[in-house]
């Protein structure tokens, strides 16, 4: 926030020199720049959510940028026009600004902006920014702005901070950034209660409140440049991500369920951890297509997933493997271990299906579990999970069988599924 003083004749160190122009870099000066760059940067964002629009903080990150923007060429032209209904205006906006970007941290985090919560906190800072307002700012208007920038800056680090989880290198960065300019702003606070501030003045560029301003450049092209990263970031892993799920029912799709198996593999085998593998497959689905149609055959084949879900930890594997057949991995589980998943998975979704959105279905699923040697590759593992499979299909369905079972039941020969 800058105010109306007579300037010094020079700033920034430059000595005068009747014989040359003078040249003056005073915190008015650098208002103006800082509105340009702001603007450059705001409509940077604005483009940026027109590419991506399944990124909506980007307009909330735009419209903060802007707001600033128009905010610091009003509070310039109040000043050096003295017209206090303009530098007020400008005042709003610039209060504006830090809220906007708290509400775009919280909508990239997948949360719900509070409306009435934000235009209170705004309204209320202009409100007590105003009362101290006559005929220009005051050092208590200027404290109370200041405060409502950090308050909002730390409130956007706090959201960003909270969706740590999903790994985007511009996070970060971004909430470094905000945390600077927060720090610069308390560096202005600090000037108010040191008692630095004059009332209706400019403050002198070298004091905290001309670095708002100078700092106040590298802030709005550096944040411009990681928001719009952490939109790019955020759209490219959904297409990723997209790529690697199976539509329907969420779990990994067939190629990225191997992908990642035979990282968990080598992993395991690298540091001597044991692996196990269960194959699932859905007993006479087809049935169930065809008797009750593929909507309801969709509806038994998200429930399944859900509980196989609700059965393991977040480091397991769950996929896919075609039509009705499903595969988990577990790294560093005995085939003890894995038997009792598979079976605890068989009893859950044989209750879960047996009347399904009003229709007595009694659907069931068969199960085979093999665990990992030596030198074992994921083909060998499956392919003996596979053999567990087909003893279970054989020998009445909705069971679980393990691959080390008795010779004789199906163990080597090769594999003919009973569906």
């Amino acid at each position: 926030m800058s105010y109306n003083s007579p300037r010094p004749a020079l700033a920034g160190g430059f000595c005068q020199d009747r014989r040359l122009p003078a040249m003056h870099l005073d915190t008015v000066t650098l208002m103006i720049v800082g509105s340009l760059t702001a603007a450059v940067s705001g409509l940077w964002l604005a483009w940026a959510w027109t590419q991506k629009r399944d990124v909506p903080s980007l307009a909330w990150w735009a419209a903060a940028n802007l707001s600033y923007a128009v905010g610091i060429a009003g509070l310039a032209v109040g000043l050096t026009q003295n017209r206090p209904a303009v530098l007020l205006g400008g005042l709003l906006l610039t209060i504006l600004a830090p809220a906007l970007v708290w509400a775009g941290a919280r909508v990239f985090g997948g949360r719900r902006v509070p409306l009435a919560l934000l235009f209170a906190g705004v309204i209320a800072l202009l409100a007590t920014t105003a009362a101290t307002f006559h005929d220009g700012p005051s050092s208590a208007g200027a404290g109370v702005s200041f405060a409502g920038w950090i308050a909002y800056l730390l409130a956007a680090v706090r959201e960003l901070w909270r969706g740590r989880d999903e790994e985007l290198p511009a996070r970060r960065p971004l909430m470094l950034l905000l945390l600077i300019h927060a720090a610069v702003y308390a560096g202005g606070l600090y000037d108010v209660v040191a008692g630095n501030f004059l009332d209706n003045g400019v403050p002198p560029l070298g004091s905290w409140f001309g670095l708002v301003y100078f700092e106040g450049l590298f802030y709005a092209m550096g944040t411009a440049v990681f928001m719009s990263l952490l939109g790019s970031e955020r759209a490219e892993r959904r297409y990723r991500t997209a790529a690697s799920i199976d539509m329907l029912t969420g779990v990994a799709n067939r190629g990225a369920f191997f992908d990642r198996a035979e990282r968990m593999l080598e992993r395991c085998a690298r540091e001597g951890l044991p692996l196990s593998l269960i194959m699932f497959d859905l007993d006479r689905f087809k049935s169930i297509n065809d008797n009750h149609g593929h909507q309801l055959g969709d509806r038994v084949l998200i429930a399944f997933a859900d509980t196989v879900r609700g059965a393991l930890r977040p480091n397991d594997l769950f996929g896919r493997h075609g039509g009705e057949e499903f595969a988990v991995v577990l790294a560093g589980e005995t085939l003890d271990t894995a038997y009792a998943i598979a079976e605890r998975v068989r009893r859950a979704f044989a209750e879960v299906c047996r009347d399904l959105d009003g229709v007595s279905l009694g659907a069931t699923v068969s199960a085979g579990v093999a665990a990992a040697s030596a030198g074992a590759t994921l083909e060998k593992l499956m392919a003996a999970a596979d053999g567990a499979l087909y003893r279970a299909k054989n020998q009445g369905r909705n069971c679980v069988r393990r691959a080390d079972g008795p010779p004789g039941n199906g163990d080597g020969a090769k594999v003919i599924r009973v569906a």
